[in-house]
């Protein structure tokens, strides 16, 4: 009995194709690929999983055109902690700004904006927030396919929901940013942003930011009305960055501003510049080539001839508060907030009282790379 049981086992094996004492091999299950809403939901995890920012320095270049002109070059510092600095350069003046001295109130908070205005028009940074989370719920996927951006293969997402996010381009392995277009309504108008990310020594920021918005509001100066309408385009880009240890705290020194180089930190050797030293600074907002001529400053410099420097670099009277004033945004990466300095907005003649526009349109009818939309958010 044994033997024919064998042999019947043998002759049964081998009209499977199976070797005797192996057993048969389950058929390999091939995974699912994503579907469009598994795309979202990866994006929003690995959005959530981003390290939080170490302390950051870099370089921003600003050209704002449209109804208003600015031009900067901007040298940042954003600790952890939230705090920052910018030495911000216009031209032939340089200002220093630090977070702790100035008083950042949200664009939508109208009283807030008009009590600063008026008691320390110096100190007011009006700022909005670049949100970019996708919580679950909060947006509809209308669409997705794979696209080359760059000659990089991403996942392009078209997405409509109560949050700024209209549109990603995903790297596929990462689910992080390539880019990404926000919208943003509220009281003083309306911006289409279109932001660029890349990795950076294990972290992902932004590589350029552009900006099509268009403002819309009303102040009184008297019994007369005075209306701010206008288009503007804004194109920055970042760049030189660095990672700076936890200690010391860095800081910029006041007394130092940038002239041919990035500022120097707190405790950081101070390199010697060349007097007649020239550096292209690239093209004003009039076409114009610029440049960065030494002041001096080697080892035997005095600390007066410094502070000489810094004042005449400096000097108050190189900016009205009154008029122009500075606009920030916080861009959210993770559970990090990353400052970005937008533009000085220059209203011309002092505001007194700020009144929000309401302008009367569909922004949704208006391409955000062609002709800028007709309002925004300015303070």
């Amino acid at each position: 009995m044994r033997p024919y049981l064998l042999t019947s086992a043998l002759v049964l094996t081998l009209g499977l194709g199976i070797p005797i004492g192996v057993a048969a091999p389950h058929p390999t299950v091939q995974p699912a690929p994503p579907t469009p809403q598994d795309w979202l939901s990866r994006y929003q995890q690995a959005w959530q999983a981003l390290p939080p920012l170490p302390h950051l320095q870099f370089r921003q270049q600003i050209r704002l055109s449209g109804s208003q002109r600015f031009t900067a070059t901007l040298d940042v510092l954003a600790r952890r902690d939230g705090s920052w600095q910018v030495w911000l350069s216009e031209g032939n003046r340089i200002r220093l700004l630090d977070s702790r001295r100035l008083e950042l109130v949200p664009q939508s908070d109208i009283f807030r904006l008009y009590s600063v205005y008026v008691s320390r028009p110096e100190a007011l940074v009006p700022h909005v927030t670049l949100a970019l989370q996708a919580p679950p719920g909060r947006y509809q996927l209308l669409h997705a396919q794979e696209q080359t951006l760059d000659g990089q293969r991403v996942q392009h997402l078209t997405l409509s929901g109560d949050g700024q996010l209209r549109e990603l381009w995903l790297d596929p392995q990462t689910a992080l940013p390539r880019q990404a277009l926000l919208y943003l309504s509220g009281v003083w108008g309306q911006a289409y942003a279109l932001i660029r990310f890349g990795p950076v020594q294990g972290y992902w920021l932004p590589q350029s930011l552009r900006v099509n918005l268009g403002y819309g509001f009303w102040t009184l100066s008297g019994l007369s009305r005075r209306d701010f309408v206008g288009s503007l385009t804004l194109e920055q880009e970042y760049q030189d960055y660095q990672i700076l240890p936890d200690h010391p705290l860095p800081q910029f020194q006041a007394n130092l501003p940038p002239v041919d180089s990035p500022p120097a930190l707190a405790g950081s050797p101070v390199l010697p510049v060349t007097p007649g030293q020239v550096r292209s600074l690239g093209r004003d907002s009039a076409g114009n080539e610029q440049f960065s001529i030494g002041l001096g400053g080697s080892s035997s410099t005095s600390s007066l001839q410094e502070r000489i420097t810094a004042f005449n670099l400096t000097r108050p009277g190189s900016r009205n508060p009154q008029t122009q004033i500075d606009t920030l945004a916080w861009l959210t990466l993770g559970s990090s907030q990353l400052p970005l300095y937008l533009f000085q907005f220059d209203t011309g003649e002092p505001l007194s009282p700020i009144q929000p526009g309401n302008p009367n349109f569909d922004p949704r009818q208006v391409s955000p790379f062609s002709t800028p939309p007709p309002g925004i958010r300015i303070l």
